[in-house]
């Protein structure tokens, strides 16, 4: 009865070592899933967001080209205003006035990015560099539209005000168009409030030309930061 009992218990051990053993294998081989899962989810992930940004920076150097373009026309007239007494041709200070002091807006895409935030995907990123940045991507390019906003409130109250008290705007934007009534530009850039306009504008626009160099910086260390969490 001694042999038999002792039998007994260690086919009993032998079976529960081989349930333990069992249930390990099954966790070990749900772990490899499950990373298997995550690395191919995170593969998707920052492919997504690497070609998101890659648009984005697009945009961003399209913004950037067409908004220096506007603050040099405003660096030129200032330089025009100094000069006035000297410029005589009303040619040279009408095609510097064409751009009307538009600010252009930078507005990103943000799908991929909001996508991986909503469902917690954003995690799977183990770089803790690139999870800050793309935390804070959103509330950097909000930071910019303060002052794009603040360019575009400022042109469209007071600097296009101040043109269409000297100028008709088919004389400035249609080259061959003529109007009955006159422009008078160099009486524009005599103007003290011209002058004023124009200097507050350079201001503005310096400002919202450096938060797009700011976003900029982000934009590429984000794209490099992805490249290297794809090798």
């Amino acid at each position: 009865m001694e042999n038999k009992t002792g039998k007994y218990f260690k086919y009993a051990i032998g079976e529960i070592v081989l349930v333990v053993i069992g249930i390990l294998i099954a966790i070990q081989l749900n772990e490899w899933r499950n990373d298997s899962i995550n690395t191919k989810q995170k593969q998707k992930v920052l492919l997504a967001l690497k070609t998101e940004f890659e648009v984005n920076l697009t945009r961003l150097d399209t913004v950037f080209y067409y908004q220096e373009q506007s603050f040099l026309k405003f660096i030129k007239s200032k330089d025009l205003i100094d000069s006035i007494n000297y410029v005589t041709d009303n040619t040279i200070l009408k095609q510097n006035l064409a751009h009307g002091g538009f600010g252009y807006s930078y507005n990103p895409v943000n799908g991929a990015l909001r996508s991986a935030v909503s469902s917690g995907d954003i995690h799977l990123i183990e770089n803790e560099r690139l999870i800050e940045l793309l935390f804070s991507w959103e509330d950097l390019v909000i930071d910019s539209y303060e002052e794009i906003e603040l360019l575009q409130k400022y042109s469209m109250e007071i600097y296009i005000p101040i043109l269409h008290k000297y100028t008709q705007a088919r004389e400035i934007y249609f080259k061959k168009d003529q109007s009955s009534h006159r422009s008078h530009f160099v009486g524009l850039f005599k103007d003290p409030l011209f002058e004023n306009y124009t200097q507050e504008i350079i201001f503005k626009s310096y400002n919202y030309l450096d938060e797009l160099k700011k976003i900029r910086i982000n934009n590429l260390e984000i794209v490099e930061l992805i490249e290297g969490e794809l090798k």
